[in-house]
């Protein structure tokens, strides 16, 4: 489905593309690379519609937009990991899945100027589907264009990256993720949306499921067990079945002000912290701790690194 907000950042990649589509010289594959959550599938939503639609704002954008809102454009598909049946168990994109599409990618345009495929993400495809799906890449129909969303490239078979025309995407500048964030959740607090927005370091997409985990008040809490305040009954707060949203900011919110603490105070008790803190928020996320042990554990690193750091500077 494609943004309901205007595609915000990334003015060089978009410049990019539409040199290439005006100049005539039009890459039949692009790798949309980068971290998690700076919007790489918002652009790709966004290359797509250009593609379809020809001139913004004219009839033509208005009625293939309304088709891909509908899931029904005959010259768009989307290829992702399903969310229930074959290949959901396992969150991949299967052979299947890409055999599926042979048709539609072996036929031409029937309304728009172009088709186009987004695959999100292409790191989901393993080796097999990866080397059915290159069959495609390297003899694409003509006016085919594939739109491929990838967070780790490095990790694709040399010969995909080879066929595709990559753009790098950088994380979002602090004023393009509050006002990403504000169009997604226009309800929420101005404080909350920016304690929010420093969460989210540029990645907007990957803080997207912490709206109204009331980051403020967590942030003043673990201020409080770092003062000398008893993380027990904190911890008991966190991880109640309705305090979800928190418990997963908690998950994010513990390591990152253990690393601006050793930043300020690089001594190595607060490193060694940082490393116990990652592994027990891995390991909760991997095999399903109970999360009030969970919460009670960093609550407790945090309450050590409080004492840590009031000790002084290292020296």
């Amino acid at each position: 489905m494609p943004p309901k907000v205007m595609l915000i950042g990334h003015a060089d990649q978009k410049a990019q593309f539409l040199e290439a589509l005006d100049s005539g010289r039009l890459h039949h594959a692009w790798l949309i690379a980068g971290p998690h959550g700076i919007g790489k599938r918002a652009f790709a939503d966004w290359a797509a519609m250009t593609l379809l639609s020809g001139q913004a704002d004219s009839p033509a954008d208005h009625v293939a937009r309304a088709l891909v809102e509908a899931g029904s454009h005959p010259d768009h598909r989307v290829l992702e990991p399903p969310t229930e049946g074959k290949g959901s168990a396992t969150h991949s994109i299967l052979i299947d899945h890409v055999r599926e599409l042979s048709e539609f990618l072996h036929s031409y345009p029937a309304i728009a100027p172009r088709r186009t495929l987004i695959v999100d993400s292409i790191d989901d495809m393993n080796t097999n589907t990866s080397n059915s799906f290159l069959k495609e890449l390297e003899e694409p129909r003509e006016k085919t264009v594939y739109l491929l969303v990838s967070h780790s490239p490095g990790r694709l078979l040399p010969t995909i990256r080879s066929r595709c025309r990559t753009l790098r995407m950088s994380p979002l500048s602090p004023g393009e993720t509050e006002t990403v964030l504000q169009a997604q959740f226009p309800e929420l607090p101005q404080a909350e949306l920016a304690s929010l927005a420093q969460l989210a370091n540029g990645a907007p997409g990957s803080v997207a499921a912490l709206a109204g985990a009331d980051l403020t008040g967590l942030e003043t809490a673990l201020s409080r067990i770092s003062g000398g305040a008893d993380p027990l009954q904190f911890a008991r707060s966190v991880s109640t079945a309705a305090a979800g949203p928190r418990f997963d900011a908690l998950l994010t919110l513990v390591p990152r002000r253990l690393a601006e603490a050793a930043r300020r105070n690089p001594q190595p008790a607060l490193f060694a912290l940082y490393d116990e803190a990652q592994i027990i928020v891995r390991d909760a996320l991997h095999l399903a701790y109970v999360p009030a042990q969970v919460a009670l554990a960093l609550a407790d690193i945090m309450a050590r690194a409080g004492r840590i750091q009031d000790s002084g500077p290292a020296r």
